[in-house]
């Protein structure tokens, strides 16, 4: 007959395998899709982040045409006097001209500007054109095309006149080599309309190097990178893919995929470029192109392979300090045999509050110690990663991730009839001055009291950091108030400063109008508008952050 210690050790031998088999099973399929969540979100996360700065730029400059434009529009009394007015026509250019040479010097990357005249009711040569000499750094009047000389579907003269006024709206203009000032660039373009007539158009051009070198700062892992594409998913800039080459020809997933789907969060897509198998996430951008962040297949997944060892190394140490322990205490290992079953279940089932009462200085207690450590260890990175997926890393405010996951609950209350809301857009004044001629710790410096002014006047928790310079608060319910009175504690606030940083900033709110506002956007334009006619009057009086020496 066997003797109970046997009978003790053979199912103690069961068990171990028993449980290592499903337990274990469970554990690593649990903790293999967390660390592959994790990798999702870490390059998409990137790949957002990136994106949005490189939206915030293209933004900037869309908004340095807009003003041009605007310029024109509002400035221009008399369009038939552009055809019969030479003196007219020469006053009305040179306001033009000198508005768009301070705002081309105030535009990052920009390396020309320009407004031309419709040929059919001005001067074919009508306009300027302003282009950066590199070597004063200055920019210079350079000979105008002659629209007489081209026809109007010749796109490699004139498409950046004819393609914005044939569409009737704002274009930019992929990427292209212009032979003329020898820079290969983007452009953006506005038509101009006065009294149903086109009168011409406005437009930037930017060195598409200023763009690309922000891609190549992007590193994620070893040795992932960033690359551009079209709207179409070719190739426009890459390190390592060829120029030209279509996306969806890598891999047979990315052939399937519309475009649409290609820019989820949720998802990498794999393809093999060079021979590496590699995982990439799309964003789509301001000005149609797309960002890819990529990296090697073995680099994200490492992490993941290196757990599952260690795993599988635990599991192996466990089952033999098992059946130690129950071949020399069969009597006393029962009990926190069971309780350890538990705690594994719970963490393999996503509990990681576990509690265990062992506290033994035996090997169990050492095992129970291990496991208590290892769950308090996988919280503690969880709680890691959700911080940075909702919490601006600079000023320690709500982010942009966490505004789109505010807006999308609450374009869910409007859908239900039950819902009051408040916006608020701020935008700060001065963050480009303070960056240039102070440094950039200057202006992060700005930025964070910029969040700490907000944080005292609406809370903390209702404050998102939307980009660069850009914040928005949401109010809901009882919170909301008379947006008049929250803007006027704002400005209250600013004039009560005592610090070396002055903070300037723009304020616009509204609030939500069942009635009228169809969707939540119609209420964010609102307070958009009143921030921006508010910032522009601030520019006009000079109003602007400051650093105190």
């Amino acid at each position: 007959m066997k003797s109970i210690q046997s009978k003790i050790i053979i199912l103690t031998i069961i068990g171990i395998v028993f449980s290592s088999t499903i337990i274990g099973g469970l554990g690593l399929l649990n903790f293999q899709q967390v660390i592959d969540d994790d990798s999702v979100k870490i390059v998409n996360l990137t790949c957002n982040e990136k994106a949005e700065e490189l939206n915030n730029i293209l933004r900037r400059i869309e908004q340095s045409v807009e003003i041009l434009s605007v310029y024109a529009i509002d400035n221009l009394t008399d369009v038939g006097k552009l055809a019969t007015d030479q003196e007219y026509l020469e006053q009305y250019t040179k306001k033009l001209d000198e508005l768009g040479l301070t705002i081309a010097n105030e535009t990052s990357g920009a390396v020309a500007v320009y407004a031309r005249f419709n040929p059919n009711i001005s001067n074919p040569k009508a306009g300027f054109f302003k282009v950066l000499n590199t070597e004063s750094g200055q920019f210079e009047d350079f000979e105008l095309t002659d629209f007489t000389q081209y026809r109007p579907g010749d796109v490699e003269h004139v498409g950046w006149y004819y393609i914005p006024v044939n569409q009737g709206k704002a274009v930019w203009m992929q990427p292209y080599y212009n032979k003329n000032i020898d820079v290969y660039m983007i452009s953006y373009v506005i038509p101009i309309y006065k009294d149903s007539k086109t009168v011409g158009v406005v437009g930037m051009d930017i060195d598409f190097n200023y763009i690309t070198a922000k891609s190549d700062s992007i590193q994620i892992y070893d040795t992932g990178y960033a690359f551009l594409t079209d709207e179409d998913f070719r190739v426009v800039y890459s390190k390592e893919e060829k120029k030209g080459t279509l996306i969806q020809e890598l891999s047979q997933s990315l052939a399937e995929a519309d475009d649409k789907s290609l820019t989820r969060v949720d998802t990498l897509y794999k393809y093999t470029a060079n021979g590496v198998k590699r995982k990439v996430a799309f964003q789509k951008l301001e000005n149609g192109m797309v960002l890819a962040v990529t990296a090697p297949v073995s680099e994200i997944d490492r992490n993941k392979y290196s757990l599952v060892w260690k795993i599988l190394v635990i599991e192996i140490f466990m089952a033999l300090l098992f059946l130690f322990l129950a071949w020399v205490i069969s009597a006393t290992i029962v009990k926190p045999l069971r309780e350890l079953n538990v705690a594994a279940k719970e963490i393999a089932n996503g509990n990681l509050d576990i509690e265990l009462t062992c506290k033994s200085k035996d090997e169990v207690g050492t095992l129970s110690e291990s496991l208590r450590q290892t769950a308090y260890q996988l919280k503690t990175r969880i709680d890691y990663i959700n911080n940075l997926a909702y919490l601006d890393k600079l000023t320690g405010v709500r982010n942009n991730t966490a505004y789109l996951q505010k807006v999308s609950q609450i374009k869910e209350k409007m859908l239900e009839g039950n819902c009051q809301f408040a916006i608020f857009v701020v935008d700060v004044n001065g963050l480009k001055f303070i960056n240039d001629n102070y440094g950039h710790d200057q202006g992060n410096t700005l930025i964070i009291t910029a969040s700490e002014v907000l944080s005292e006047v609406f809370g903390e928790d209702h404050v998102y950091r939307i980009g660069g310079d850009e914040f928005t608060v949401l109010l809901e319910e009882e919170d909301i108030g008379s947006f008049q009175e929250w803007e006027t504690r704002f400005r209250e606030k600013l004039q009560c400063q005592d610090g070396k940083i002055r903070l300037s900033a723009a304020i616009g709110g509204a609030v939500y109008d069942a009635d009228k506002d169809d969707v939540y956007e119609n209420v964010f334009q609102r307070a958009d508008g009143r921030m921006y006619e508010q910032k522009t009057q601030m520019k006009q009086r000079g109003e602007n952050s400051t650093v105190e020496s």
